[in-house]
């Protein structure tokens, strides 16, 4: 769908090249919302673990996970679908005409889908017992760091390939700051520093098996973020 009839520049929220394939946009609109809702989730069920008395802690916690994570996700995709992530912007556009109204119903659907997918991968994955360790929740944590990985390498690529690249560390930075709140793993996503964590002591430290099993969680992210920023950035 060439979209490019509607508008002829790409500033904030409208996508630097409209006639790329509408099912790329949409794509990355679903996996955007997907990792957007899950962060918002995810910082929701850790802080009702860890400050569920302290209202101004909570509050602070979640904001602070969700901005970090739309403002990452919007520098690494925006060039892409115009990083709405929000079926309000997308009606927005709609009713202001600078928008069709099947890329506008593209973009609705993969939000919501995108968002609901990543409301069931959170609750299935970082609702554990506050006192439960990796050992305990392999699955969850594996996945857990599937997801943290996937998410900061899709950002790490997206950011690398947009316009301004020197806005990659401050991308990569809100992800994390978003992701080790959200994520029962405490988003390690790096494996020299899982490695290295074997040897340290306190509630950073993982044991040998735990870190072996983050690692090659780790790399399945990776693999992720290639298909998805291929996806998302392929040839015109």
């Amino acid at each position: 769908m060439d979209d490019s009839r509607f508008f002829a520049k790409a500033p904030c929220f409208f996508e630097s090249n409209p006639a790329l394939p509408l099912l790329r946009r949409a794509f990355v609109e679903a996996f955007g919302t997907f990792l957007l809702v899950l962060i918002l989730v995810g910082s929701g069920l850790a802080v009702s673990r860890q400050s569920p008395v302290i209202p101004l802690v909570a509050n602070l916690t979640i904001a602070i996970s969700v901005a970090g994570a739309l403002v990452g996700l919007i520098v690494a995709f925006g060039k892409v679908s115009g990083g709405h992530f929000n079926p309000l912007i997308t009606i927005a556009q709609w009713l202001s005409r600078e928008r069709s109204a099947t890329c506008t119903a593209a973009y609705v659907v993969a939000q919501c889908c995108g968002g609901a997918l990543g409301a069931l991968v959170a609750g299935s994955t970082i609702l554990v017992p506050p006192d439960a360790g990796p050992a305990a929740t392999t699955t969850a944590f594996m996945l857990s760091e599937v997801i943290a990985s996937a998410g900061l390498l899709s950002i790490v690529l997206g950011c690398a390939k947009s316009a301004k690249w020197e806005t990659g560390p401050f991308g990569v930075g809100l992800w994390l700051v978003a992701a080790i709140v959200a994520t029962p793993s405490g988003s390690y996503a790096n494996p020299a520093v899982t490695i290295a964590v074997v040897l340290a002591k306190g509630p950073t430290s993982l044991a040998t098996s735990t870190a072996l099993l983050y690692v090659v969680a780790q790399l399945i992210g990776l693999l992720i973020a290639i298909v998805v920023n291929r996806i998302a950035f392929a040839p015109d």
